[in-house]
């Protein structure tokens, strides 16, 4: 499957697309076991039933596992630790991801959201009811912040410190370390943004500062000329219609005319 999508996405995202087509294939697992097995039928008769994209041999290999002792004990382990979990979220299938996406799209400075947003956000979702521990939780986020804490000293009293593995509130995929080295590759791409901003800066700078210069040498050589009747001169907001090859022209014109006059013997 990687191989099918390599050509699409570099291979910094191996990790999350293997971590989505595993949680997919899982889906997919409990949606068939929940449509097709029926615990009071026999096998003939959900055979009968079966899918038809699954073969018959494979559906009644299938219909054995779920059958196994060891696996209907190991279910129902599974479920009863499931039922043990804290603060579940209710996005279903929409990864954490697009959620923080979304709520940095919110913001003015496109700002990375907090850990108590996402874990609102990701908590609650209209029409469903939400859970007493998660509403306890989410109150005492709030009354912490409205109190005066930070969001992040709100939400570790709360929670208490991150333990090794997965990061709280950022999707499975997603670890310490790998955290730690996208906030570094962040910071690098923004440093070098800034450093082209400021160069592009300078170089206007020095280009409105070589037409102050020009003009003003220009209007000084020549006593009768109307400096503001001078199309595009440096503040000037009117477009020039003189296209690339006239302003390179007028250009070259500017920094030979300040060469001979910059050097009397000439």
């Amino acid at each position: 499957m990687w191989e099918y999508v390599n050509f699409l996405i570099p291979a910094e995202g191996e990790k999350r697309v293997m971590s989505g087509l595993r949680d997919a294939w899982k889906r997919h697992k409990r949606n068939i076991k929940k449509k097709y097995l029926d615990k009071n039928a026999t096998i003939d008769e959900m055979l009968q039933n079966r899918p038809n994209e699954i073969p018959e041999v494979h559906f009644r290999q299938l219909i054995e596992y779920w059958d196994d002792e060891d696996v209907q004990a190991m279910c129902q382990l599974n479920s009863e630790n499931r039922k043990k979990q804290k603060w579940r979220h209710q996005m279903g299938p929409i990864n954490f991801a697009r959620v923080r996406v979304a709520l940095r799209a919110t913001k003015e400075n496109n700002e990375e959201p907090s850990k108590s947003e996402m874990f609102i956000t990701t908590r609650t979702k209209k029409g469903k009811e939400v859970h007493t521990d998660t509403q306890v939780a989410i109150s005492e986020l709030q009354n912490r912040q409205s109190s005066g804490e930070t969001a992040d000293d709100a939400f570790r009293v709360v929670f208490g410190k991150e333990q090794p593995g997965r990061v709280r509130c950022y999707g499975r995929s997603v670890t310490t370390s790998s955290q730690k080295k996208d906030e570094e590759i962040t910071k690098l791409k923004q440093k070098h943004a800034n450093e082209i901003s400021s160069l592009k800066e300078e170089m206007k700078e020095m280009m409105r500062e070589e037409m102050r210069c020009f003009f003003s040498q220009l209007v000084k050589n020549n006593p009768g000329l109307d400096f503001h009747d001078i199309q595009g001169c440096v503040g000037s907001n009117i477009p020039s219609p003189v296209d690339a090859s006239s302003a390179r022209a007028m250009r070259q014109k500017s920094t030979t005319f300040f060469w001979l006059n910059s050097c009397p013997e000439y």
